[in-house]
């Protein structure tokens, strides 16, 4: 072989340690042209300014290359340090993204083959593009604790779903088919029971949706029990490789129980226990500039300073078109069911169409009228069919709205169909206690805001996204939650209202109503001009002032708790969480959630005090950890204040009628058999207090008694069990389900007396198994029953439309709740209907 290199005057070749000097050396496909002006100013100000820092964080718009930044930068530590670099993504589809990419600009890469580490990457000759599960895992690769592979770098690209995959990999879930979950169970019986007694009965019939947490004072109690348990069954696929992580802390774990499983994840992510990350030389995390990235701080251990100063492109305010439009808002018969109908069916087009939909029961709709519903074993294969043309059949993601790319023609359409769901059962637990929370309302945001980024990617890109589901348009319309959003998404947002508000004067021009979505629709595809103008002028207008000082603060403090008590420095943990209390909480649930998080601290030094405050907690906020003593049912008394004064105090929560006109449309919305039974029980009880009732949920809120209580006019008490979630295809009211309505109905006895009283059971069926019976008169409310009851709650609500609140007078509220069959009596007698007793074996 010729050695060239003896012909240079310098006698070998230097390195390039510039990521752009290193760009110009690259051996490029003919396709790759020069960086892009952003890729630049990123690339400059961080070998200027930033190559040294500890962390840092990238923000840059959808398809703007971050990419090749993060690829040039990696690149460019090899030359200068010699270590090894590593290039993170969430799954292992974006593996394949990155090596492409890679390929594309001749930057030398490897990959992980079986088990090993390739040398390339060990001597720092080349850098490891791999995915989450490989590196964080308790039998990782890479090592784990003081025996891990020391990086000069790591990249971790679109890093907030890589939070999501991290905390997984860290998460034990066991089935419910499986022995251990039946052992864990018995296990804490008597204190499951303690803290609702219908709730456990519930997860002991399989109830899914139902979330119990083991308390935590049982959990520290039992937690030799709980580690000779696990230990037995380490080498089970779903402990294998969290077991190495966990089993020295599990004390320092919250645990869920459902019908469907048990899931075990610490409190805080140790992150601190991958040195190849946590102690890398410089950690990168690669961000869309509408991710909001607080969570960072608790979630990566990102430092408070990396957060808050990010390295980004700031003459860019924004990139692609996206038109955003509310069908519902352009005219209220443009429903869910329509526009899915509208979109659903296969037919001849060029473009794909794809449906971001929250649950695999609102799949079903789709599916039946003959789209592609994705499963986990096959998403990334129909996302590929979509970018080779395979685009004739609407495709349905579900619950999913991260790591995924649909480019230019692959999705011309995105449809988002109804609010995300938190899939793991301790953020479904944590969404339960804490709905009025920044935190969580940030997290939901977040969840939209990746979904609404999954169609256009990159800077000449757009799409027509349909918004829909009364949750979802209320969530984004509402001054109350939109605010969560990042600038860029709430100027979209706001662009889309005023698309519907010009709609509305188009509804009667038009043959009808829904001709004016698909005319919307088609002024996009087709690039109408004016659009194109009107959106451009008005995102130019995007300016961003916000600050999330208070968010950050609080949750620097959390993980400051959190790592203090890791440390079994309780007394400091307590300090913490005591502080922010003092400085930064002023809702009463969320004080109610950070006293119990207080609580378990002192449980490590005072049971007695611990007790005390758990207590304190329980009673800032009924969702939370019923304490082991000291809570007593407290009855509903007979309402003193009439009816229409309550009817009044509700509406006037509202700002104006199209805000009382979302929340309505949402609870009735949920309000639906299938829908989760804690959020249809939650819009029992909000449909109470919409109506005039004083509304108490006994179960959820002391552990026993009925789903719900209402308490009406002439001392009338409603007592309410919800069974929505009863297979439509049941053909009986089963035994124990009557039995648990007579528990109910002896409980509302005892509390009450002779009190008369309404006894509803909400179910799919009438008939009344041969081997039950029910101990009280009962009536059964159905499908049909509960639609006219959701139908004549909302024309009742429309009738407030042309009035200010303050001017309705009494006469004229009655007259609604008397026109629209909302009295005490129709209440009592137009919505149920007797059970049908079965008298032959089934």
């Amino acid at each position: 072989m010729v050695d060239f290199s003896k012909k240079l005057n310098k006698g070998s070749i230097d390195k390039k340690v510039n990521p752009l000097e290193i760009y110009d050396t690259l051996d490029r496909r003919s396709l790759a042209g020069p960086l892009r002006p952003a890729q630049k100013n990123i690339l400059e100000n961080w070998f200027n300014h930033h190559v040294a820092d500890r962390d840092l964080i990238v923000k840059l718009h959808t398809g703007e290359g971050k990419t090749l930044i993060g690829l040039l930068i990696l690149q460019a530590k090899i030359n200068s340090t010699g270590k090894p670099c590593l290039y993170i993504c969430p799954n292992k589809y974006l593996v394949q993204q990155v090596c492409l990419e890679a390929k594309k600009f001749g930057i030398p890469y490897c990959i992980t083959i079986n088990s090993d580490l390739p040398n390339e990457f060990l001597t720092g000759n080349k850098i490891l593009i791999t995915h989450v599960q490989k590196v964080f895992n308790g039998k990782s690769i890479f090592g784990i604790d003081s025996n891990f592979i020391e990086t000069g770098c790591v990249i971790l690209d679109d890093s907030h779903a890589c939070i999501d995959s991290i905390k997984n990999s860290f998460s034990i879930r066991i089935n419910h088919d499986k022995e251990l979950y039946t052992s864990l169970k018995t296990l804490f019986e008597d204190e499951l029971r303690n803290q609702g007694e219908g709730s456990f009965l519930d997860i002991q019939n399989g109830s899914y949706n139902t979330i119990m947490p083991i308390p935590y004072w049982s959990w520290i109690d039992k937690k030799s029990d709980v580690a000779l348990l696990l230990s037995k069954h380490q080498e089970d696929p779903e402990i294998l490789f969290a077991w190495p992580v966990l089993k020295n802390s599990l004390e320092h774990c919250q645990v869920m129980i459902s019908g469907n499983e048990i899931e075990i994840t610490p409190f805080h992510v140790p992150i601190r226990n991958f040195g190849t990350f946590s102690k890398s030389d410089q950690r990168i995390l690669m961000s869309a500039t509408t991710q909001d990235d607080s969570f960072f701080i608790k979630g990566l251990g990102f430092s408070l300073d990396s957060v808050k100063n990010p390295l980004a492109f700031s003459e860019q305010k924004w990139s692609g078109e996206k038109m955003l439009l509310l069908p519902s808002l352009i005219d209220e018969t443009i429903d869910r069911e329509l526009v899915v109908n509208n979109f659903a069916k296969p037919f001849t087009r060029t473009y794909g169409i794809v449906s971001l939909v929250s649950s695999f029961k609102k799949a079903e709709l789709y599916k039946n009228l003959g789209s592609v519903i994705s499963k986990t074993e096959d998403i990334f294969e129909n996302i590929v069919g979509l970018k080779k043309g395979n685009v004739n059949n609407t495709l349905v993601i579900v619950n999913r709205y991260d790591g995924i790319d649909l480019p230019d023609e692959s999705c011309r359409i995105l449809i988002l169909d109804s609010m995300p769901y938190f899939s793991s059962l301790a953020d479904k637990y944590e969404e339960q206690c804490r709905s009025t929370s920044d935190i969580i309302n940030i997290k939901i945001a977040q969840k939209i805001e990746q979904g609404l980024g999954r169609s256009v990617r990159g800077e000449k890109d757009y799409t027509v996204i349909l918004l829909i589901g009364a949750d979802l348009v209320k969530f984004v319309k509402s001054v109350r939650t939109n605010k969560y959003f990042s600038a860029q998404t709430k100027k979209q947002i706001e662009i889309g209202l005023q698309i519907a508000e010009m709609a509305t004067e188009e509804v009667g021009k038009e043959k009808s109503s829904f001709s004016v979505v698909t005319s919307l629709i088609k002024q996009s595809l087709q690039r109408d001009a004016g659009w194109k103008a009107f959106y451009k002028e008005e995102m130019d207008k995007l300016t961003d002032n916000e600050s999330r000082s208070d968010i950050y603060s609080i949750l620097q403090i959390e993980k400051e708790a959190e790592e203090a008590s890791f440390k079994e420095d309780y007394e400091t943990a307590c300090n913490k969480i005591q502080l922010l209390l003092d400085k930064h909480i002023t809702d009463e649930n969320e004080r109610g959630w950070y006293l119990q998080l207080l609580a378990r601290y002192k449980y490590w030094i005072s049971k007695t005090e611990s007790n005390q405050t758990q207590k304190a907690a329980f009673h800032s906020n009924l969702q939370l950890l019923k304490p082991k003593d000291g809570i007593s049912y407290k009855k509903i008394e007979y309402i003193n204040e009439n009816r229409l004064k309550r009817i009044k105090e509700f509406i006037k929560n509202f700002k104006s009628y199209d805000e009382l006109s979302l929340a309505v449309d949402s609870i009735l919305d949920n309000l639906s058999f299938g829908v989760e039974a804690e959020k249809f029980e939650r819009a029992v009880w909000e449909v109470g207090n919409l109506i005039g009732f004083v509304s108490q949920r006994p179960d959820k809120e002391f552990r026993k008694g009925p789903d719900n209580l209402w308490c009406g006019v002439d001392n009338k008490y409603f007592m309410i069990e919800c069974k929505d979630e009863v297979d439509d295809s049941r053909d009986e009211i089963s035994k124990h389900e009557a039995g648990q309505m007579n528990s109910h109905c002896g409980w509302f006895e005892s509390e009450y007396g002779t009190i008369p009283a309404k006894r509803i059971l909400i179910i799919p069926t009438k008939n009344l198994s041969y081997y039950a019976d029910f101990t009280h008169e009962v009536s059964i409310m159905r499908k049909g029953k509960l639609r006219l009851l959701k139908g004549n709650i909302k024309s009742f609500i429309k009738e407030f439309k042309p009035f200010f609140i303050n001017d309705i007078s009494d006469e004229k509220i009655q007259s609604f709740i008397n026109t629209h069959r909302l009295t005490i009596d129709d209440l009592e007698h137009e919505y149920t209907e007797n059970y049908f007793k079965k008298t032959t074996r089934s």
